[in-house]
């Protein structure tokens, strides 16, 4: 939406001229809005469900991250018996996440304070302040399970809550942790992003790469780095493509966000709403989106006004 800023534009008009502007286009983010409003396959409530697509992945052959505990009953997590690593969940939201390091309890949302500038670990006083106690880690737990995620995002809103406890992973070969994440479109690969923490962290663009790992060359991309690791080819690109491929066979569009591990490739979670839909998205290049959601056939038989 910056775009719109050189023209002496306003936010509010900005963000109105943004999504006429996607409409038309039939960008990315515009097809993402029309899921919301008119897409009610009930495979999307499977995939989204952080709990059931681990089931539905290991079906197809790809092996989620290592489950440890699950539970409707947050006080009976058995924290003396989990390692000293490991992440809490909930299975029917976003960013309800909480992280043990070294044995701590922490409120980790999408864990851009638990990096620093380099993508290394932040130390431990920069993040004291979201440390939990096992009574306020199952109360937040507890919370989640009383809530539903936005009502607007359908996907969820059939999800049966429960609270995931799964392993920490680590990045193969070391260095700065990232995730990959998939943009599939009727179980073909188009586009491949790279984040995580760090990424969050800085608020840039992802990289964005094709099913070879040849970059896009995008208008604006900012690297909150000055290394070029995140660029690297990872050694396991063809699991990647292809464990997404196979997960997003049967669905028009998913986002597969994976991880490239010491152990091979695990599946994070999928995505069926990526960004909620917000304009101006995945990408700050309008050119890009627009071509993404070129990619992306909505269903026939569904109306493509709205």
């Amino acid at each position: 939406m910056a775009s719109w800023s050189k023209y002496g534009v306003g936010k509010k008009l900005a963000r109105r001229l943004t999504l006429w502007r996607e409409r038309w286009d039939r960008s990315f983010s515009w097809k993402v809005r029309w899921r919301l409003k008119h897409d009610r396959n009930p495979l999307l409530t499977t995939v989204q469900d952080k709990l059931r697509v681990k089931d539905y992945a290991r079906a197809r052959g790809v092996e989620p991250v290592e489950t440890l505990y699950v539970t409707g009953a947050p006080e009976s997590i058995p924290f003396d018996d989990l390692p000293e690593r490991y992440f809490i969940k909930a299975n029917h939201g976003c960013g309800w996440n909480i992280a043990c390091i070294d044995g701590i309890l922490y409120r980790y949302g999408d864990g851009r304070h638990f990096v620093d500038s380099n993508g290394g670990p932040a130390r431990p006083e920069a993040v004291a302040e979201f440390r939990l106690s096992r009574e306020e880690c199952i109360a937040l737990c507890k919370d989640w399970l009383g809530r539903k995620y936005l009502r607007k995002e359908w996907a969820y809103q059939g999800i049966q809550p429960a609270i995931v406890v799964e392993a920490a992973v680590a990045q193969r070969g070391g260095g700065i942790f990232r995730v990959y994440r998939l943009f599939t479109m009727a179980g073909t690969v188009r586009a491949i992003a790279v984040g995580g923490p760090l990424f969050a962290l800085t608020d840039a663009d992802n990289l964005f790469f094709d099913r070879d790992w040849q970059p896009f060359r995008l208008t604006r991309t900012e690297i909150p780095i000055d290394h070029e690791s995140p660029r690297d080819r990872p050694d396991s690109l063809a699991d990647l493509v292809a464990a997404a491929e196979r997960l997003g066979r049967g669905l028009d569009f998913v986002r597969v966000d994976l991880y490239d591990t010491p152990e091979g490739v695990r599946l994070g979670e999928m995505t069926v709403y990526p960004y909620g839909g917000l304009p101006g998205k995945p990408s700050t290049c309008r050119v890009f989106n627009k071509w993404l959601g070129g990619q992306w056939v909505l269903p026939a038989r569904a109306p493509t006004s709205g």
